[in-house]
């Protein structure tokens, strides 16, 4: 049965086997004290707390703000500044601060997510449905999170066990149709989840399309963009028990993918691309902070893609294998950390932490590299008063025959209850990616030789914060040394070389407010200009490639009761594609907007949301040049028995 049949059937089993509650309008007429109560902690939770980096600047984004709205995880980041999001057909990577995807890491419940054969994780194979919340730290933090960490971290977090059954069905444009279902219990000893998430798309939609673009005065004409569909289902397992104060929690995500990879309209690909992933996670530590706190955990992640049918030689993707009708590529990561936590008197918190693993990569392209994974760093809190707080952090990392250090220092000022500044300096390195060293990649060819690239960073701002509003302000400088670039060799093949030094200079603004208990506010603009250092006069000077300038978005999301809705705005400056900055992608600015309407409250929470994506049909494009889908539309119908409160 397809999934667009059943999803219909499950549609029509779900309002037929729902208790016939007693619609909104018939409750008794009284304000709802979750909007009003929760206003200022709403607006205040989206500030780093002092867990995550005490003298940093980030943003935290709730999935349950988006409820009602069909969103991949690169979409919940794009609320956040100084994020840029790379689109290519068939993935997405995030940047931060003008640093490339292989400079910022992604976690996943405190497990790294980010490839070993390097180029960026992909969010697309990350199912947005099983994460509650984000937390993006923009900054170089190497020395509290892992070499690698040049341009700052998204960590993403998995919902907590809760007593809760909720439901999802989704439908639209390109014949998209998705399911995710979670169902939770929470006792005094054990709780556990499981989310499900299944989705289908036919993934084509008309794209203007210029058969002689370099003929002047050339007519464009629309062409369907085809091999584009996609099929992707996951699996959540959480749970946990507690025992005389120590809580034991073990997590398990498992994901498939098959899709098309539809190339560009100048060269139609006909291959396709399956994924699959298994993550597995289980820690221990202590229910509630203590004065001395001991954690521990081991982690596995195993992820295979293969890539199969005609070879397209001018694209990036992976060679036929003769006698392999599907070759399969694996990486396999394994690696155990202990953390200890001591708060030896009440003006100072110092950390220890410790791990130990190895990461392998398997393909038919380059055997079996393997290189062993090792990390030990401490940190300390130092709190002068209820004014000042000084952050020291120092970290050691080795990535087989690569090793690094990476140090921090920051500082904050809370000048008084609603205004404080902040300001860090942080050095740390990025070992070249497995794939760097030995991966084969179509006309991408690998080189042993490499050497780690050096980032150093500086950045101080301020921090305002109320009853119904904060901001947040910042400005950076930075540079690395030694990157990592690809140039031709021979043939039309690269390779990887260490040869260039680049510097990045920008700032960031925030802002949220809630004036009205059913009214939010809440924008963001970032600008991060690089600059190549390289001593050649045709590139001195210049822009780094896929590096846009600016970017801006703005929010507004209304709540009056039985309602909901939300308009808001993306722009993205110009980007170079090359390194003399003579051929460049267009600016680019959409808006989506949507509403809903709740349709029961008791004993079960119902709601049908409507929204449309790219309201004005802009012509956006990837980082190929390759056009992204034009004006888009989605229905979602939500239930739940635990109804999740806004602002909780």
């Amino acid at each position: 049965m397809s999934l667009r049949r059943w999803a219909a059937q499950a549609i029509c089993a779900c309002l037929v086997c729902l208790p016939v509650p007693a619609l909104a309008e018939d409750e008794p007429k009284r304000l709802d004290p979750v909007e009003v109560v929760d206003t200022r902690e709403r607006v205040e939770e989206r500030l780093p707390s002092l867990e995550e980096e005490p003298t940093g600047f980030g943003t935290r984004i709730f999935r349950r703000e988006f409820l009602g709205e069909r969103l991949d995880a690169a979409d919940l980041l794009l609320h956040a500044p100084g994020v840029t999001i790379r689109r290519l057909p068939g993935g997405s990577t995030i940047s931060l601060r003008g640093a490339s995807p292989d400079q910022t890491l992604v976690f996943l419940d405190g497990v790294r997510l980010s490839p070993s054969a390097g180029g960026g994780l992909d969010l697309q194979r990350l199912p947005a449905s099983i994460v509650e919340e984000i937390t993006v730290l923009r900054g170089n933090e190497g020395a509290r999170y892992g070499a690698g960490a040049l341009g700052g971290v998204a960590l993403l977090r998995t919902p907590d066990a809760q007593r809760v059954l909720r439901l999802r069905l989704t439908g639209g444009s390109f014949d998209t149709y998705a399911l995710d279902a979670a169902v939770g219990q929470k006792g005094r000893v054990y709780e556990g989840l499981v989310a499900l998430e299944l989705e289908q798309t036919d993934g084509d939609y008309p794209a203007l399309f210029d058969a002689t673009p370099s003929a002047g005065g050339s007519t464009t004409v629309k062409e369907r963009v085809s091999n584009n569909d996609a099929r992707a289902g996951s699996v959540l397992l959480k749970g946990g028990a507690r025992w005389d104060g120590t809580q034991v929690q073990a997590l398990a995500l498992g994901s498939l993918l098959e899709r098309g990879l539809p190339g560009t309209l100048y060269l139609r690909d006909t291959q396709r691309r399956a994924e699959r992933r298994l993550l597995l996670a289980l820690g221990a530590g202590p229910e509630e902070p203590q004065e001395l706190s001991v954690r521990a955990g081991v982690s596995y992640r195993s992820e295979a893609h293969s890539v199969w049918g005609a070879e397209i030689p001018s694209v990036i993707s992976q060679p036929v294998v003769p006698g392999q009708e599907r070759p399969w590529q694996v990486e396999r990561a394994l690696e155990g950390n202990l953390a200890i936590d001591w708060a030896p008197t009440d003006f100072t918190f110092l950390s220890f932490t410790a791990s130990a693993g190895s990461e392998s990569l398997s393909s038919p392209y380059h055997g079996k590299p393997e290189r062993l994974l090792l990390s030990a760093g401490a940190s300390d809190e130092i709190y002068l008063g209820r004014a000042f707080t000084l952050a020291l952090s120092g970290r050691y990392d080795r990535f087989g025959d690569h090793e690094g250090f990476s140090t921090r220092l920051g500082i904050s000022y809370r000048a008084t209850d609603w205004l404080e500044f902040r300001a860090n300096a942080a050095e740390s390195f990025r070992p070249p990616s497995m794939g760097e060293l030995y991966l084969v990649l179509g006309p991408l060819q690998p080189n042993p030789d490499l050497e780690p690239e050096r980032g150093r960073m500086i950045d101080a701002g301020a921090i305002l914060s109320g009853r119904r509003a904060m901001a947040q302000i910042s400005a950076f400088v930075g540079r690395t040394e030694n990157l990592i670039s690809y140039e031709i060799v021979s043939g039309g093949r690269s390779k990887p070389f260490n040869f260039l030094d680049a510097e990045v200079v920008g700032a960031e603004l925030e802002a949220a407010t809630r004036p009205l208990s059913w009214l939010a506010l809440r924008g963001g603009w970032g600008m991060a200009r690089t600059r190549n250092l390289l001593e050649d006069p045709r590139y001195r000077d210049k822009e780094l490639p896929y590096r846009p300038a600016h970017r801006i978005f703005a929010r507004v999301s209304v709540h009056p009761r039985n309602w909901e809705g939300f308009v808001e705005a993306h722009h993205q400056s110009r980007q170079w594609v090359n390194r003399s900055n003579t051929v460049s992608l267009p600016e680019q600015t959409w808006f989506r907007v949507g509403a809903g309407r709740r349709l029961t409250l008791h004993p079960w929470e119902t709601w049908i949301s409507a929204q449309a994506d790219n309201v004005f049909d802009a012509h956006l494009v990837d980082q190929f040049g390759f056009p992204r889908a034009g004006r888009a539309f989605f229905v979602t119908f939500r239930a739940t028995s635990n109804p999740i409160q806004r602002g909780s």
